[in-house]
């Protein structure tokens, strides 16, 4: 099974199409061993160019033909003298044609559509004015695509083809348009274009993973939000078209990618671990980690002995996108009695996705003979947004369950939102209060549904971690105590989050 459908069964071939395959395979190492010789030579010419359209329709993904190609193609028609550029120009459009008739015969070749997407480029070069006409490149590009997907929606080729032509789309619209006001109305449109169009194709088929996709990067546009990525009316409405695709085709694992993505929008950035030390007399280090890898960690505000101090925020590891980051600052007082870190209110941290809002927290070292650390709770709206979308779906997703026997996918995912209940609500860093809402009660009340499920699968592991860590409410409540007394650490277990390591407290 792939994406819900079932693989075609492996046809052996006959002893006839054998020894055809044995032939043109022999062909093809000949011409592409004489093509070779003539690459390493550099024999850019006419009749290269010919041999090489006739090695490239015998086997369309032979990458070496279609770069000695271009090659010859610079050579031959944009870097001379003698052509127009109306010349180059009816070049590159007879170039495409014959893209698209090697297309029709296969239509997932990596190396056709990336010279496609070269000619075109080359194409823009030549006259950047083409993008706005009525019957631009752009345009015929789009139905291009939009006719081989009726064919084949699952075509991710043309897909991620689809995405850098509006690429191309936004560029122009960018340049044509000096005024501001008319710029994002034209852009508004583009994308209103591209997410109808993907609505379209879901209600025909809620099983496919491209499209889903290519509608996620449709969203953030047009339901822009202050605090997430996109708003949290939309991430609802989202869920509630999801819900009607998971109960129509809840084996299919399209729909329940999609589901994962959308919850993750509404987790914040978050501390998972942090320490302190000092290197020496007179300076002070905060070791910290997230939730999330971010290129930098912002809203930081550090005191020491209850003065604000500057604080120097670097990464921990040289990658640009990190989960572990380091907080230095010199003490100016002889001995240090107190350190308080904030991470403020409304601040964001910029991730590979886009801003994502941090989850504020005041946490504060006392060094009374020992360094103790101990937590403040900040009131925020990103909890109440949080556990009514998260525990909706929990109830959701365990209807589904109790409907229908042997959904993998559904169980993996109600194992995976509990454990986001469990990091974010029993997070010991925000104030081991609220890590008692894991009670009793809630776990006999699913545990029946989830642990009949096959031992050693992913689901059966994470719902089996946490209904044997924390038996009942005050296993979970002492632990959390302990955790910010600095009796006990915070293990790799403990959390479902990024964080490879979790620093102990």
């Amino acid at each position: 099974m792939y994406h819900g459908r079932k693989r075609e069964p492996k046809v052996i071939p006959t002893e006839e199409q054998k020894k055809a395959n044995a032939e043109l395979l022999a062909k093809i190492q000949k011409i592409n061993q004489e093509l070779l010789q003539r690459r390493v030579a550099k024999q850019y010419n006419a009749e290269n160019l010919e041999l090489t359209e006739k090695a490239g329709a015998l086997f369309t993904d032979n990458y070496t033909v279609w770069n000695y190609r271009r090659e010859i193609i610079q050579e031959i028609v944009f870097k001379s003298s003698e052509k127009s550029v109306e010349d180059k120009k009816k070049f590159i459009v007879s170039e495409l044609k014959l893209i698209l008739k090697l297309l029709m015969r296969n239509q997932k070749s990596f190396p056709l559509w990336f010279h496609r997407q070269w000619c075109i480029e080359y194409g823009l070069k030549l006259d950047d004015a083409a993008l706005g006409k009525e019957d631009s490149i752009l345009k015929n590009e789009l139905k291009l695509c939009a006719e081989l997907l009726t064919h084949d929606g699952r075509n991710f080729h043309c897909w991620n083809y689809k995405a850098w032509l509006l690429e191309l789309e936004t560029a122009n619209i960018n340049r044509v348009y000096e005024d501001k006001e008319k710029r994002e109305k034209a852009l508004k449109e583009m994308y209103e274009r591209e997410y109808k169009y993907t609505t379209q194709l879901i209600s025909k088929d809620f099983s496919n993973y491209s499209t889903w996709f290519y509608r996620s990067k449709m969203l953030p546009y047009l339901f822009p939000d202050p605090t997430y990525l996109i708003s949290v009316q939309k991430v609802r409405e989202e869920l509630e078209m999801l819900k009607q695709a998971l109960y129509t085709e809840p084996k299919d694992q399209s729909c329940w990618n999609h589901h994962r993505w959308l919850m993750s929008l509404v987790l914040p950035v978050q501390v998972v671990g942090c320490s302190l030390k000092m290197p020496s007399e007179n300076k002070v280090e905060i070791t910290l980690g997230v939730s999330h890898k971010v290129k930098a960690l912002e809203g930081v505000e550090l005191s020491l002995n209850g003065a604000a101090v500057a604080a120097k925020v670097e990464a921990i590891t040289p990658a640009i996108h990190t989960d572990r980051w380091l907080i230095k600052a010199e003490l100016k007082d002889p001995v240090l009695a107190e350190a308080k870190l904030v991470l403020k209110k409304d601040a964001k941290c910029p991730t590979i996705e886009g801003p994502r809002v941090v989850r504020p927290v005041v946490l504060c070292w006392k060094k009374d003979g020992t360094v103790k650390l101990s937590c403040e709770k900040v009131e925020s709206s990103l909890d109440k947004d949080l556990k009514e979308i998260a525990y909706g779906e929990i109830d959701v997703l365990t209807e589904l369950i109790e409907v229908e026997e042997g959904l993998v996918y559904a169980i993996e995912r109600v194992c995976e939102l509990y454990c986001l209940k469990r990091d974010y609500f029993g997070n010991p860093y925000y104030g081991f209060a609220d890590a008692c809402y894991l009670c009793k009660g809630d776990l006999e009340k699913n545990y029946g549904v989830l642990s009949g499920y096959k031992k050693g699968t992913a689901a059966e592991v994470m719902y089996g971690d946490l209904t044997t860590k924390f038996k009942n409410i005050s296993d979970l409540f002492n632990y959390s105590k302990a955790v910010l007394e600095g009796k006990a650490h915070v293990p790799v277990s403990y959390t479902h989050l990024t964080l490879p390591t979790i620093y102990s407290v």
